[in-house]
């Protein structure tokens, strides 16, 4: 296990170690990541405000082709980021419904501005704690979810603890490959039995006309035992942030576009 950085923060100590996926383990898939202004928007200058201890985001983006817009924190190590330590959706002034699915609808500009809930987000067994960058649910549904390594054994399966929206867990869901498709069942894990929560490993181009690349890390392995995995907030880890906008168009290509702050130094 190569351990790529260890954090000590609030008497928790949060690691993050290199993912080796097993041959027949596909990696979890992750859309291209676009330099700005590579789909059929613009995105303008983001600005970052603060009023005493809260933050805010300002940005205009004009165009089409936008199917969401996310707000978004990462967390940056060397060259690197971590995260989505913050991931929210953007909602949109008009939406429409179909099939019970509530979807955006965006202007030709749209004036943003948002608020920062900067809070550290971990799971923690009752001993240990991880990291966990969750990702919302959908669009105007409550609740999220966190992909991580499930072991069980000889078993190691990619799987997924689904959230509701007070910070339980709803289900937990694996993933068998089955030639390039992943088909989910759902999982009852047996004490002892470990879930390792993916971390996003961002790496930006050195050429803005060029896309990001991003890879995977493992957080501190949690134990299934007598208590239930809870999820806690806390106070951001000190260091240098990355803040902005995601934006997801209609071929399911992101676009990102951040600026850098930090807090705690």
């Amino acid at each position: 296990m190569n351990i790529l950085k260890t954090y000590e923060h609030k008497g928790r100590v949060l690691q993050l170690t290199e993912y080796n996926a097993p041959i027949k383990l596909a990696r979890p898939q992750i859309l291209t990541s676009r330099a700005p202004g590579a789909g059929k928007f613009q995105i303008g200058q983001v600005d970052l405000l603060q009023s005493g201890s809260e933050l805010a985001l300002k940005v205009q983006i004009s165009g089409k082709g936008i199917a969401y817009i996310f707000s978004e924190v990462l967390f940056e190590n060397g060259k690197q980021y971590y995260g989505p330590v913050m991931r929210e959706y953007v909602s949109a002034q008009n939406e429409k419904e179909t099939s019970g699915v509530k979807r955006p609808v965006w202007d030709a500009t749209i004036n943003i501005l948002v608020t920062l809930q900067m809070r550290l987000t971990l799971l923690t067994d009752g001993v240990n704690s991880a990291f966990a960058f969750v990702t919302p649910q959908g669009y105007g549904v409550s609740g999220c979810w966190l992909d991580g390594q499930y072991a069980s054994g000889e078993l190691q399966t990619r799987a997924r603890i689904s959230f509701d929206s007070n910070g339980g867990i709803a289900k937990l869901t694996a993933f068998k490959d089955q030639g390039i498709k992943s088909m989910p069942y759902e999982l009852t894990p047996k004490l002892g039995d470990t879930f390792a929560p993916f971390v996003q490993v961002f790496t930006p181009p050195i050429d803005k006309s060029e896309k990001w690349e991003m890879d995977i890390a493992l957080s501190t392995p949690l134990v299934f035992g007598d208590q239930p995995f809870q999820m806690e907030k806390e106070s951001p880890v000190p260091g240098e942030y990355l803040a902005g906008f995601l934006i997801q168009d209609l071929d399911g290509g992101l676009t990102r576009e951040y600026i850098s702050f930090a807090l705690g130094k």
